[in-house]
């Protein structure tokens, strides 16, 4: 036995180193060294404080952190890995003259099995910047159209506003930072988280990859409201030139508006009233326009839903003047106190200058006018002289103010001759007739 097992040594050793050759000739076969790539490796920058502890920037230029790699090693190992499985770095504390910092590479698994690891780019591009640090008052914006009868209300904000740090090349091109909500149909308010959004002045997004916020959401709520339409009316103030008046009423454009509020409010709102002092007409002689701002004429809690501007047409016109008489006997006597009786101490009718258009002024009759005085001051006997109010049918004006004399005392005292007097005097006023234009007021005797 032993003679057998020292026979032939030779031959033996060589049998088994080639036994040896042949198996590493067959996994090589089957489990061959090759090469694979792996895309989209992103390179962590290291270190940074390298940098800000500098008040600088850093900023990746060119999309050079994210790389390719190429990796040597057996099939069966490079089929089981993945992008996931390296590691790519750049320290920052080795940031060459030329803004270009050295990328390693590290496997995170079968790191004894593989050949070699090698990136295609070797260096990471950055760009070195001040720092520039901005408060911003954050604004918030809604898209699409809440359910039918529904509109936008009062928009509140978990905060108000963000700090943004970053290059100061990007800081100087933010114009607004926006939270954004949608709120297609809905019918009741919303409470959401919101991600800000950062617009340049064309109104286009940055892209915040480079900046860093204090805060990258906000929770916002938004009121949905229901809605109601209502007239717009508006007034003026003040007095034309003479010869000239207002025709009509004050035309808005558009004429109605829609509004919105919580439903106990909207309930009591069934116009929007503009102060007549919005629009003064003093002294004018032509007819104009002006734009008004409705937000201005509501409550805070209302809400204007459609355009909140609107065009006020005021149309002014010549006038031609008429002087008509009108009988004092004819005057309305109000408010006179008890057990008190008055007489007109002149009787010569009151001469009415009356304006309007000249075919308004050829219709009008004197019977249309009234007339009244008002006596609730008066608390003694004695002689009085008071004002008269005139009213006119609607597309005339009186512009003089005209009064009447009257004697007011106790009845059935010690002024009944006088009272007798002027009783008669009345009588005989009741047979005076009224004329316009040149007619004179004077008695005719029946």
């Amino acid at each position: 036995m032993k003679n057998w097992i020292t026979n032939n040594t030779g031959l033996k050793v060589v049998s088994i180193v080639f036994a040896l050759m042949l198996w590493l000739i067959v996994v090589s076969i089957d489990n061959p060294v090759t090469v694979k790539e792996f895309t989209n490796v992103q390179v962590e920058l290291t270190n940074e404080d390298a940098i800000t502890d500098k008040e600088k920037v850093c900023s990746v230029m060119d999309n050079s952190n994210i790389i390719t790699i190429k990796v040597r090693g057996p099939r069966s190992v490079l089929e089981s890995l993945s992008a996931s499985d390296f590691k790519a770095t750049a320290d920052l504390r080795e940031l060459t003259e030329f803004e270009f910092v050295p990328i390693e590479i590290q496997p995170l698994r079968y790191k004894d099995k593989l050949a070699s690891v090698e990136s295609k780019t070797k260096n990471v591009k950055v760009s070195i910047e001040e720092l520039a640090v901005k408060q911003f008052a954050i604004r918030t914006s809604v898209s699409g159209t809440p359910a039918d009868g529904y509109a936008v209300g009062k928009r509140t904000l978990s905060q108000n506003i963000v700090k943004i740090y970053g290059p100061a090349s990007i800081m100087s091109t933010i114009n607004r930072v926006v939270a954004e909500v949608n709120v297609s149909d809905m019918s009741s308010d919303i409470n959401t988280p919101v991600s800000l959004t950062i617009y340049d002045g064309n109104d286009k997004a940055i892209d915040t990859s480079r900046l860093k916020l204090s805060v990258d959401s906000v929770n916002v709520n938004v009121e949905l409201l229901q809605t109601k339409e209502v007239p717009i009316k508006a007034g003026t103030i003040g007095t034309p030139a003479e010869g000239y008046r207002v025709l009509g009423n004050v035309v808005c454009a558009p004429e109605t508006v829609v509004i919105a509020a919580r439903d106990d409010v909207l309930a009591k709102v069934n116009e929007i009233k503009i102060p007549n002092e919005a629009i003064n007409v003093t002294g004018l002689s032509k007819s104009f326009e002006k734009i008004l701002e409705l937000n201005q004429y509501v409550d805070e809690d209302v809400y204007i839903v459609s355009d909140t501007e609107f065009l006020a047409t005021i149309t002014i016109e010549k006038m031609e003047k008429r002087e008509m008489y009108y009988p004092v006997n004819s005057l309305t006597i109000e408010n006179l106190k008890e057990n008190y009786k008055s007489v007109y101490t002149n009787f010569d009718p009151l001469k009415l200058e009356i304006w309007g258009s000249t075919e308004k002024l050829q219709e009008l009759e004197v019977a249309s006018i009234s007339a009244s005085i008002d006596l609730s001051s008066i608390d003694n006997t004695g002689n009085y002289t008071v004002p008269v109010k005139i009213t006119l049918p609607d597309g005339y004006n009186i512009f003089d103010e005209y009064t009447v004399a009257v004697y007011v005392y106790e009845g059935n005292l010690e002024y009944t001759e006088m009272t007798s007097q002027n009783q008669s005097q009345s009588s005989n006023q009741e047979k005076t007739t009224v004329n316009s234009d040149n007619d004179t007021g004077e008695s005719e005797e029946e």
